[in-house]
């Protein structure tokens, strides 16, 4: 409920019935009061409270929307936007162009941004050419952020970006300047032309503001940035058409503001592709939604009310003296309790955050735009409810459920059934889909994994790090013979003989899929005695275990075996019609004495089993940020949710002629998706010494910078990032934290910020069109960012 807040005298008056409140015709306040007994306007409001929390817009100024229509109150409308715009894109030296650090965010969230901006307007800030001297802004500031703003400022595209910025904050002052002269005009005929000519320049700026080029290079967070000072340079548009009373063409460009707003804020949603993009723009467009809007609306219900005066009352208004409304003493005074306040939008936020997930959070925001989506929502879940037995799940109730309920209960069903859609349509469709997309895949990628030569300069590039998490296809064969045995250990601790049987039917469908990919990782020149089956003979695998054990290996080699088989969740698909028999099956126990006896056999300590586990699970929650509710209920959760994404025949044919090469149809996935399941990613043809077939326990991020493909993973499935990010996080504290191996720590730390900027380069490919790539440029967006905080927490350990 809207209230408004009128000077402590006016408000007495008021009270005791000597003044009134003006309304509309409808009933609508407007922020205006009369006298009782004469009719004449005496005051106007100087606040607003919207459900008794003061209205404080972001980009609107209150000003437009409060006051009467005498010029020096419109003037200190024109300043406020001057005022707000000059902050809104100074910001964007922070938020710079393309992607941009988390940390960097942080320095220009909603709370700082009202802070700069109340600062801007008591002077203590100046702002030259549209940008705020930095080292003002960045006087409390840490070291981080200072080094991230002074790399984008470095950075030719934003020196671009900045020039463009620079001209349209020009042309918007020059067009303020000129309101400012043309409202002393006396002559109402040369007032008008002038008011006219800086509405063009307004125009002008504006377009460059909305430049679609410019938008598409920025992250979502800069998006928003410059759209807001859109925004704010369409109320100066409006407020021109004011002051020359044409209420009619300012009262329907502010609706069509209204509207922009929405379905700007909604395009910005759906290009946030990172949690710490969602942390900056959720209490920002929840602040623009709550106060903006509302401050939009009483303009418009003013202009409405305007618009039905009688001519007699109208000239009374323009020429009432409203002195009483004392805007300056009340709006400092207001201005000095809430400015250094943390936004309610902000504390609403961190409220919501540990309740839910990235998505869900993202579809409460679009709900909250567009409330227009949640019907198509609420009746998903009312669907899948039936489908699950939920009698609670109908209409009535869902109705009175928030928005945050809604769109978490949609998620939880969505991603429950994600699964099975994509396996029922590739049952039918798989194996001529993937043959088809396997034969179009790139044919240089084809010969560069067959060519010796390519292989051979390839070797001088890799790094020693990326070097020592490759596996030859022989320990590659025991990684997964080890594997094999803990299912089958499962399996026969099974007591449920239903349960007993789908296992053994899956280990054996498993079994056969592993082996096409063993096979494809065989290169031409391999001896003929070397295998390609798995070694379901334990007494045998046990031998070839010793005799490896005797030969000089890296002991690391071990341990990544061992950690690939401690963290192993079998039951995923495997693109086969069965899948679906096989979705509920589950470990029944963490066979820890099993795994125990296995690293025995390694020549390992037992204890790194229940280590293994444990800092596994700590680094998916620390990267994360949080445990996510719908996706990391378990570990096992999260590889099924990742091998389910890369059943697709789409993404099977991306991955086949990298993880496994010569194989096609069914076969390739089948191969591919036993190779991802079971730990093995970028494999085949990636030039790894000594004929190393598969990079394990995170070290695939490694060869993000050598061209494995890996890129092309995390753009299909953050996710895929964050496992590997995990798994990499859990080798660096056996390397640094019980091996002590620092310089080893330090080449892997190396390869990390090496494989961070190859992405990030691959980025800026797919931004090129980012219509044609919106959903990779969106994951892998997500992948760089867990990439990074990864990193942040492996550097920790040192």
């Amino acid at each position: 409920m809207m209230n408004f807040v009128f000077p402590a005298a006016v408000q007495a008056a008021i009270e005791a019935g000597k003044y009134v409140q003006v309304f509309t015709s409808a009933g609508v306040p407007i922020g205006m009061a009369r006298d009782e007994a004469t009719g004449q306007f005496v005051a106007h409001a100087v606040g607003a409270a919207l459900n008794n929390s003061p209205l404080s817009p972001l980009v609107s100024p209150l000003q437009f929307a409060m006051q009467g229509l005498q010029m020096q109150q419109m003037q200190m409308g024109f300043q406020g936007i001057q005022a707000t715009l000059g902050v809104l894109q100074a910001t964007t030296a922070v938020i710079g162009v393309g992607t941009v650090a988390g940390v960097a965010l942080s320095a220009v969230n909603l709370h700082q941004t009202l802070k700069l901006k109340k600062a801007v307007e008591r002077l203590d800030v100046k702002v030259e050419n549209g940008f705020i001297n930095l080292e003002q802004l960045l006087k409390y500031q840490g070291a981080e952020i200072k080094q991230q703003i002074s790399e984008v400022v470095e950075k030719m595209t934003f020196e671009n970006h900045r020039l463009v910025l620079v001209r349209a904050y020009g042309l918007f002052t020059q067009a303020i300047q000129r309101m400012r002269s043309a409202l002393q005009l006396q002559d109402i005929n040369r007032r008008n032309a002038e008011i006219d000519a800086a509405r063009g320049m307004l125009f002008e700026a504006l377009a460059d503001y909305r430049n679609p080029h410019l938008l598409a290079e920025t992250c979502a967070a800069g998006q928003l940035r410059r759209l807001e000072c859109s925004w704010a340079i369409e109320q100066s548009i409006i407020g021109t058409y004011q002051v020359q009373n044409e209420f009619g063409a300012a009262g329907d460009r502010l609706s069509q503001l209204q509207q922009q707003i929405r379905q700007d804020g909604l395009g910005i949603i759906q290009c946030c592709g990172s949690d710490e993009e969602l942390d900056f723009l959720f209490p920002e467009i929840t602040r623009i939604h709550n106060h903006d809007l509302a401050a939009l609306d009483i303009w418009l219900d003013r202009i409405e009310w305007t618009k039905a005066l009688p001519p007699s009352e109208l000239k009374q208004l323009q020429s009432a003296d409203l002195s009483q409304s004392n805007l300056t003493v009340v709006e400092e005074k207001k201005s000095a309790t809430t400015a250094l306040a943390i936004p309610d939008e902000q504390l609403f936020y961190e409220k919501l955050r540990p309740k839910s997930h990235f998505y869900a959070l993202r579809t409460q925001l679009e709900f909250m735009l567009e409330p227009q989506q949640r019907p198509e929502y609420e009746n998903y879940i009312i669907k899948q409810g039936e489908i699950a037995g939920h009698k609670s799940l109908v209409s009535s109730n869902l109705e009175k459920a928030s928005d945050l309920a809604v769109a978490n209960l949609f998620y939880y069903f969505k991603v429950r059934d994600k699964s099975e859609e994509e396996l029922e349509s590739n049952s039918d469709e798989t194996t001529t889909d993937t043959a088809t997309i396997v034969a179009e895949s790139s044919a240089s990628d084809r010969v560069k994994q067959k060519n010796p030569e390519t292989t051979e300069a390839s070797l001088e590039e890799d790094s020693q790090a990326m070097k020592e998490f490759g596996l030859t296809p022989e320990q590659t064969r025991i990684m997964f013979s080890y594997q094999y045995h803990l299912v089958q250990a499962d399996s026969d601790h099974e007591s449920d003989y239903v349960k007993k049987s789908l296992k053994q039917e899956w280990l054996r469908k498993w079994e056969k899929s592993t082996t096409l990919f063993l096979k494809s990782q065989i290169a031409p020149d391999t001896s003929r005695n070397s295998s390609f089956k798995l070694i379901t003979d334990f007494e045998s695998l046990k031998n070839s275990v010793k005799s490896h054990l005797i030969s000089p290996v890296n002991q690391l080699t071990w341990y990544l075996i061992l950690l690939e088989v401690t963290l192993f969740q079998p039951y995923y698909p495997l693109g086969d019609s069965r899948d679906e028999e096989f979705k509920d099956l589950k470990i029944e126990n963490e066979l820890t004495a099993k795994l125990r006896y296995f690293a025995t056999q390694l020549d390992i300590d037992p204890d790194c089993v229940l280590r293994f586990k444990s800092n596994y699970k700590e680094a998916i929650k620390g990267i994360k940020g949080g445990i996510n509710p719908w996706l990391l209920g378990t570990v096992g959760a999260v590889v099924l949710g990742v091998v389910g994404i890369f059943a697709t025949p789409l993404v099977v044919g991306l991955l086949a002629p990298i993880l496994a090469p010569g194989l096609s149809g069914a076969a390739a996935v089948s191969a591919v998706l036993a190779a991802l399941g079971g730990g093995a990613i970028a494999a085949g043809g990636m030039g790894m010494a000594g004929g190393m077939a598969v990079i394990v326990a995170g070290g695939s991020i490694l060869g993000a910078s050598a061209g494995v493909g890996v890129g092309a993973l995390f753009s299909q499935s953050p996710d895929t990032a964050l496992i590997q990010a995990a798994k990499l996080e859990v080798v660096m504290r056996e390397i640094v934290v019980i091996q002590k191996d620092i310089s080893k720590a330090q080449e892997i730390l190396k390869q990390q910020r090496l494989a961070i900027r190859s992405l990030e380069d691959k980025l800026d490919e797919l931004l090129l069109n980012q219509q044609k790539n919106q959903k990779e440029i969106e994951n892998l967006k997500r992948a760089i960012e867990y990439l990074k905080k990864a990193l942040e927490r492996n550097q920790g350990l040192m």
